[in-house]
């Protein structure tokens, strides 16, 4: 895959902050992965990060996709904002905006957060 995806701009913002996130990479991963009725966060992340049921700046936000698995994921920035990255590149969006609020699958924090 060229270019930058939602997990890989998780994997830069989180290693800027100090921590290393498992990389997808090493599973079996390719441009398709949302749709191969897999949750990869849940399967392989899951013990690194807590849900949290308010989101704070810095927490991970996932967004489900049409079969219910998790396959998006954002940064929490502010004013209920979330930075993540799609087709159009990195990008900032409204948790509230519908097409994104009925997608939210939750909010979750690092346990072991360095900052």
């Amino acid at each position: 895959m060229d270019g930058l995806d939602c997990w890989g701009f998780l994997k830069f913002v989180y290693a800027d902050l100090g921590f290393k996130l498992f990389d997808i990479e090493d599973l079996e991963y390719g441009q398709a992965w949302g749709l191969r009725d897999k949750d990869y966060f849940k399967e392989n992340y899951i013990n690194d990060w807590e849900r949290s049921e308010v989101p704070e700046v810095l927490d991970a936000v996932l967004f489900l996709n049409s079969r219910g698995k998790a396959n998006h994921a954002g940064v929490i920035f502010k004013n209920r904002k979330f930075i993540h990255c799609c087709r159009a590149g990195v990008i900032v969006s409204r948790l509230d905006d519908e097409s994104w609020k009925k997608r939210i699958e939750g909010f979750y924090r690092l346990r072991n957060k360095a900052w």
